[in-house]
């Protein structure tokens, strides 16, 4: 049997990061490679392995935005999926993990070292109590973590980034109004705190500024116009970090997580800087008869590099 695992995630668009760790050790970092089908992922991996010696594995680990059924990974942000057998057989392995990317992260937080988050607002995390991560990019992710009591910790796949959207000011709930017009009924969280949900932001923001029609800028211009005082954009960026705040204090409310809630994923690096703090303390908090209990909760952003893949290496330890 080999002493390496092979770490895999393909969470972010047709980027395949790869990387290598001997059992029970943290992965030095992944390197990335292109991957839009099933081909790819196999010659991506095969350069990699030789790249590295083509190691004898002891198994693998991949993490996906997408969940397993049966054996088979639907992936909705590719063009393929993932079928276990397929994958055994192409790695020449037994053991082999497809695991939920935000499932993945989740995994990685215990292993961090404090340097590797930055602390947004709240208490002292209490040791032994439940922790929640959620990650936002193309969609919304959470995940938990529960402790067992003995130093280790299971983690709990969830889906509330597709739980409804509440509106709570005039503005919200125009365009709560236009997104549900929009989507033909239900309206998400992760329809407005992902990356494709700043464009619909500023999509209905348009709208009711009478603009409707008008070419809608990416994600990424959105954000670097924000910085410089376009006002619509500024206005994008608050209203997506205003429902993401209400968002994570529900999560921390509903799973009593008193060891802290983790924030993660590209549209918290995407915008950075342009994060109003005081703004995201005041919705966070907002909790009328438990507001105390909120404000007792920290909230950290995670900033380590290749989360994922940390969190894959946990599962070999």
């Amino acid at each position: 049997m080999g002493e390496f695992v092979l770490l895999s995630d393909i969470s972010n668009g047709i980027c395949l990061k790869l990387a290598l760790a001997r059992r029970g050790e943290r992965p030095d970092g992944a390197e990335q490679f292109p991957c839009e089908t099933w081909d790819d992922f196999q010659a991506s991996i095969r350069y990699f392995l030789k790249k590295h010696d083509n190691p004898v594995l002891m198994g693998a680990a991949i993490s996906a935005g997408g969940w397993e059924h049966r054996g088979t990974m639907a992936m909705p942000n590719h063009r393929f999926t993932l079928n276990r057998a397929e994958v055994r057989e192409f790695l020449n392995i037994q053991r082999l993990n497809l695991v939920n990317d935000c499932v993945a992260k989740a995994l990685a937080i215990p292993r961090l070292d404090r340097s590797e988050r930055l602390e947004i607002c709240g208490g002292e995390a209490l040791e032994e109590q439940v922790i929640a991560v959620i990650s936002t990019h193309r969609g919304l992710g959470q995940a938990a973590l529960a402790p067992d009591g003995m130093g280790n910790w299971t983690a709990m796949p969830c889906e509330g980034g597709h739980s409804d959207l509440t509106p709570v000011t005039d503005l919200e709930w125009r365009v709560w109004q236009i997104l549900h017009e929009k989507y033909n009924g239900h309206v998400s969280r992760e329809r407005v705190v992902s990356i494709p949900g700043l464009r619909d932001l500023w999509q209905a923001l348009a709208r009711l500024d009478g603009e409707d029609g008008a070419t809608v800028p990416e994600a990424e211009l959105i954000v670097s116009r924000a910085r410089i005082g376009d006002a619509r954009c500024r206005q994008v960026v608050d209203l997506s970090m205003g429902w993401f705040a209400a968002f994570a204090s529900d999560v921390a409310l509903i799973l009593g997580a008193r060891g802290g809630v983790y924030l993660a994923g590209d549209l918290m690096d995407m915008i950075g800087d342009q994060l109003d703090v005081d703004a995201f303390v005041t919705r966070y908090s907002d909790k009328g008869r438990l507001s105390t209990y909120v404000r007792e909760i920290p909230v950290y952003r995670a900033t380590a590099r290749d989360l994922e893949v940390i969190g894959l290496a946990t599962l070999f330890d």
